[in-house]
């Protein structure tokens, strides 16, 4: 029997599915920068204790590269972030109240996968727009560093990410 396309199931995704897909991946990487942000939170403490870099409290936007930097470059970075994208805590009340509406979108019936799409690509949005300065700022403050200071901020990062280049090593089974 010879098959016609119209034999042959859809397989495509429907639009909430592609939502809710979405909202896991973001789920996922949040938690995969709160994995590197603990391995990290131990960089220049003996273990079990953490270090200083463990007590401050460092904007997300950053990247986990801003704790290796040295205290006055750190702190500039903080500083310029802020002036330039605004304050981290204003951004964390906005997240809160996106959270809370797309909670509401998620529960409604009839479900509005568009209102839903509009929220998250602007949730979205907003936090790559921050990263963006956050990086940025970095960038710049790594590229001031001193030769000495930028080999000592490279022996941080190799420290607080030993683990994961060492696995990164092996060869998986």
């Amino acid at each position: 029997m010879t098959g016609t396309s119209d034999d042959i199931p859809r397989s495509g995704m429907k639009g909430w599915v592609k939502a809710l897909f979405a909202v896991s991946l973001t789920l996922n990487l949040l938690v995969f920068g709160v994995v590197i942000g603990a391995v990290v939170s131990h960089w220049d403490g003996p273990r079990g204790k953490p270090s200083d870099h463990a007590r401050l409290r460092l904007d997300p936007a950053l990247g986990p590269l801003a704790r290796a930097l040295p205290e006055p470059a750190r702190q500039a970075a903080m500083a310029e972030l802020s002036a330039r994208s605004g304050p981290y805590d204003a951004r964390r009340a906005a997240l809160a109240g996106q959270l809370n509406d797309m909670l509401t979108l998620l529960r409604a019936e009839p479900f509005d996968a568009e209102a839903f799409r509009a929220l998250f690509v602007a949730q979205t949005e907003s936090w790559a727009s921050r990263a963006e300065v956050g990086r940025d700022v970095v960038m710049s403050q790594v590229a001031a560093l001193s030769p000495e200071d930028r080999a000592a901020f490279a022996d941080r990062i190799e420290r607080g990410f030993r683990r994961a280049l060492e696995r990164g090593a092996k060869p998986r089974d």
